[in-house]
């Protein structure tokens, strides 16, 4: 709907004339109409959110192709789809998750995963985040600290630049080639000189080696940060499991080394954990 429409002119030709009851009730059934189309688009797609094309939506939301292809471009243009050019297909974007935030932050699958980061913070002294993409931006969804971790500036809803930190680049590299490289080029148009094309590339090579990246902080030199990925039951996207701690405290490589492996144990034990729930033993 424009926020700012035109005034309607009435039968004589006036300008923003008075509009009677029965128009009034008929723009307002089709503006629910319109609501619950896309509402209806939007509930199409699984947890898993596998992309879809607008011959798949119209089979599932019972509505001709024509209409779902307005549908799909209005959600596109407000930011709730994301198109991937190549197989003409859309899929869910982050954005989409804000609408269920609440719902999401009290799922079993979180809660189990708070548990082990809880231990793992409070085993390790440090600060150990739940993160997801939103753009060009990495969202903190969830924050955990340990006693040593109490004055590092990062809390639910904190945002951070896609280049300044480990889990940008750890979920960077976790993309394919043409998906990374199309994502890195609008960080770089985003945040110039946020991260350089040798930064990038070896965010690359310790992903590829180690399936986790280390960075100190572009925004607090003072910070290093480790990251890795993660998929939890029903997100709509993989999520980042990343940490912080003061870099003083792991100057050296063997050291970041073992923090990182210290994070792969981390999201495997996560991941176990709701293997089990999944697919619980038989008696």
């Amino acid at each position: 709907m424009n926020p700012n429409p035109i005034p309607e002119k009435s039968r004589s030709g006036r300008a923003g004339a008075t509009r009677s009851p029965e128009e009034d009730a008929t723009n307002h059934g089709a503006e629910v109409r319109v609501l619950a189309r896309g509402l209806a688009v939007l509930q199409a797609f699984r947890p898993r959110n596998a992309a879809l094309t607008n011959s798949e939506l119209a089979t599932l939301v019972g509505l001709p192709r024509s209409t779902i292809s307005r549908i799909t471009a209005m959600l596109l243009q407000l930011g709730y789809l994301e198109y991937q050019i190549e197989q003409a297909r859309y899929r869910l974007s982050a954005s989409v998750l804000t609408l269920g935030f609440s719902s999401m932050a009290t799922s079993y699958a979180r809660q189990l995963a708070q548990e082990h980061m809880h231990r793992f913070a409070e085993a390790n002294d440090l600060l150990i985040v739940l993160a997801v993409r939103d753009g060009v931006m990495m969202v903190c969804q969830s924050a955990v600290r340990g006693r040593g971790a109490l004055t590092i500036r990062m809390e639910e809803g904190s945002r951070i630049a896609l280049p300044h930190g480990a889990m940008g680049r750890a979920w960077l590299a976790s993309l394919a080639p043409k998906p990374r490289e199309a994502l890195w080029l609008e960080a770089q148009k985003a945040y110039p000189g946020g991260m350089s094309r040798a930064e990038f590339e070896d965010s690359l090579r310790q992903y590829s080696r180690r399936g986790f990246c280390v960075a100190v902080s572009k925004l607090e030199p003072d910070l290093l940060g480790v990251a890795t990925m993660l998929q939890l039951p029903g997100e709509l996207e993989m999520c980042v499991l990343g940490c912080a701690v003061p870099a003083f405290r792991y100057r050296q490589s063997s050291s970041q080394e073992e923090l990182g492996e210290k994070m792969i144990g981390l999201r495997n034990a996560i991941t176990q954990a709701l293997a089990v729930i999944d697919h619980p033993a038989e008696d």
